[in-house]
């Protein structure tokens, strides 16, 4: 029998027979318990349809078995429809948690919160907790308790009802509920306070963990801030524990307590944490409080500890820097930031200047700048994969392609991509994404511009005449300042492209992107000096909704400025692939698909035959409002001047790549 028919037969109510009879109950027990997941999913849902306790008791019984996503859905809808049986037979005894605790705390999650709150009140009764914590309802409450058991759960431990294992259990319980379910007891959080003023360690550890977690704990911050936090005969991980949880909780008060603890005279390793914390926290505070704590750093040891603490803040390089200023550092200190900087992928050259500098290792630091570039060079040259690096620059967030073309697509404020990697060692591209500004191109230093009326303007020239100034900005965009409303014009002494670029790229992807560029202007796949190939494209669908306004052509007019057109650049190869294609549509699916258009243009200078060759077999090819054909290779006549070449495409079988090329016209770049 399939299993389709199988659910509909076991699903079908009997009349006359009572639920807890109901023989189907026999063959369901089997089936919840099939080598066959599919099966037992099936036996889950068919166990919904019949509302007894029995029911509900072989559907728990499933979690005896291995489990899947789609089980736990299935389980998790069935205890919800059989929800009242298994109730009732909790509260009448019938079913007990004893040897069942995990389908019990399945079961509690699936449940509404009234529903736990009857559960637990049957099972735990009015009486407290086992001193010792015994049986699961600790870890229970914590999982699936509503606020009034939690809070039950907590009095019980202030009033000292648990030993000092079952209380680390129950603020554990407590910081679960908290991260998982933003749920905690309804009365005051501060008495939080007395388990931080705890004899025992694990105890003061896990209490300053959930006030993390609890964030508003009143009058138990000062606690945290003092009695944990700025106890210097705290263990390594209570210390770090209350630090991470004072960056939880943040606020000026935080901060305010942060300074205080990173002042000088403060034990060396309350005030290195609490510097770090402060950075994290108020850049502008936190930054200068740090610097000062590596002046007083002596040891090699610490000061690695210390500046990968502080470096592992998100965007700390420039404050750091920044904070830096002047500053001597003691040279081991020094030479220890450096190697952390250089650390993890880091590869922060600007930092590993200032660090230099400031330990009086001024006289290395182009040295070590070399170094970190042909370290990085080698790497990418071993084991850069340029098929992702081109990925990884055609990203929207590195914003590549807005200043640079490649084979002519692209932007014109910086210089053109094409045969860069034949033309330029691997070194020199590393330093030219890591430091722009070390070396810019001729031609392309940034001119900046002020007008009689105090605007200003900076960008790289893209023409001149007597009457005007024609810059390019960084977003692509030109310009026009007339000569007449000069006030200052000079040559910038920074790079357009912005220092820090490629900051949001891991290690990997920072290696691909430089294999990339490498590659680019020789043999092969990264060969963009060959014309003949479309590389621009706006990309739209036509819609049901244009056959019913008559308006199935709306392409063939429709200025590319329209919010329907979606712009692509091929890859170097030339190609669109479908993965690019179906995400370029996809926002589009507001209504049904009759066709996806994808358009480029080209130039003619005469009338005559133009041969298409595409890498789509079925691909109706149109040019000025004809169609040439549909195919691999189409030729026709086409008129001298600039047209649209279209790409009708079926959306129900979309190709796995797009590339077409013309024999006899000039593809148009811009």
């Amino acid at each position: 029998m399939k299993r389709a028919a199988l659910w509909t037969v076991i699903g079908t109510t009997l009349l006359g027979v009572r639920a807890a009879d109901d023989p189907r109950l026999s063959l369901l027990g089997r089936l919840v318990r099939d080598e066959s997941p599919k099966v037992r999913v099936e036996a889950l849902r068919a166990l919904s349809k019949i509302p007894s306790a029995r029911a509900a008791e072989l559907a728990l019984s499933v979690l005896e078995l291995p489990m899947d996503r789609t089980l736990d859905y299935a389980l998790w809808l069935t205890i919800n429809d059989l929800s009242e049986p298994w109730i009732e037979s909790v509260k009448s005894g019938a079913w007990k948690a004893e040897g069942r605790e995990k389908q019990l705390e399945f079961a509690l999650k699936a449940l509404k919160a009234e529903q736990v709150g009857r559960v637990l009140v049957q099972v735990l009764g009015d009486r407290p907790l086992a001193r010792d914590g015994s049986g699961p309802w600790i870890e229970v409450i914590g999982a699936a308790g509503s606020a009034e058991a939690l809070q039950r759960l907590l009095n019980q431990a202030v009033a000292g009802g648990f030993d000092e294992a079952a209380t680390v259990r129950v603020l554990r319980a407590l910081g679960d509920a908290s991260r998982t379910r933003k749920l905690k007891p309804g009365q005051d959080p501060a008495s939080v306070s007395g388990f931080l003023k705890h004899t025992s360690p694990l105890v003061r550890t896990e209490a300053a963990r959930l006030s993390g977690q609890w964030k508003d704990i009143g009058a138990a911050l000062s606690v945290l801030l003092d009695s944990v936090a700025a106890n210097p005969a705290a263990g390594v991980d209570e210390r770090s524990t209350a630090f991470e949880a004072l960056r939880n909780i943040g606020g000026e008060s935080v901060i305010l307590g942060l300074k205080r603890l990173s002042a000088p005279g403060v034990e060396a390793g309350v005030r290195q944490s609490a510097a770090t914390s402060l950075a994290a926290l108020d850049a502008t505070a936190g930054f200068p409080a740090a610097v000062a704590v590596a002046t007083s750093l002596t040891d090699e040891t610490s000061a690695l500890a210390f500046w990968r603490s502080l470096l592992a803040i998100k965007g700390a390089s420039l404050p750091l820097r920044e904070a830096l200023g002047d500053t001597k550092l003691p040279e081991v200190v020094a030479r220890a930031g450096v190697r952390v900087a250089r650390e993890g992928g880091r590869d922060d050259l600007d930092l590993v200047g200032a660090l230099a500098r400031a330990g009086g290792l001024a006289s290395d630091a182009q040295a070590m700048t070399d170094v970190v570039i042909r370290e990085l060079a080698a790497r990418a040259s071993a084991s850069g994969d340029p098929y992702r690096g081109e990925k990884v620059y055609r990203r929207a967030d590195i914003a590549c392609t807005t200043c640079h073309a490649i084979g002519g697509a692209g932007g014109k404020v910086g210089p053109d991509m094409t045969s860069i990697g034949a033309s330029a060692p691997m070194d020199y591209l590393v330093e030219s994404l890591l430091l722009p500004n070390a070396k810019i191109k001729e031609g392309y230093h940034s001119i900046i511009v002020e007008t009689r009326d105090g605007e200003e303007a900076t960008g790289t020239l893209a023409r001149e005449t007597q009457e005007q100034l024609v810059l390019r900005n960084a977003a692509g965009q030109e310009v026009v300042v007339p000569k007449s409303t000069l006030a200052r014009r000079e040559m910038g002494k920074l790079s357009l492209m912005p220092a820090g670029l490629v900051e949001p790229l891991n290690e990997r992807e920072r290696l691909d992107l430089f294999a990339f560029l490498s590659r680019l202007g020789k043999p092969g796949d990264f060969d963009a000096s060959r014309g003949g190939v479309a590389r621009v494209w706006q990309v739209a669908n036509v819609v049901h909704t244009d056959l019913q306004n008559n308006d199935a052509e709306w392409f063939w007019t429709r200025p590319f400025t329209d919010r329907r057109w979606v712009p692509l650049l091929a890859l170097v190869n030339g190609t669109l692939s479908r993965e690019v294609l179906n995400e370029a549509v996809k926002a589009q699916a507001w209504t049904s698909k009759v066709a996806v258009i994808l358009v480029s243009e080209l130039d003619h200078t005469t009338a005559g035959p133009v041969r298409f060759r595409s890498t789509v077999p079925n691909a109706e090819i149109w040019v000025a409002g004809k169609q040439l054909g549909s195919g691999a290779e189409v030729s026709g006549d086409v008129p001298a001047g600039r047209h649209r070449v279209v790409l009708r495409l079926d959306p129900r079988s979309m190709p796995e790549t797009v590339r077409l090329e013309a024999e006899g016209a000039t593809w148009v770049l811009n």
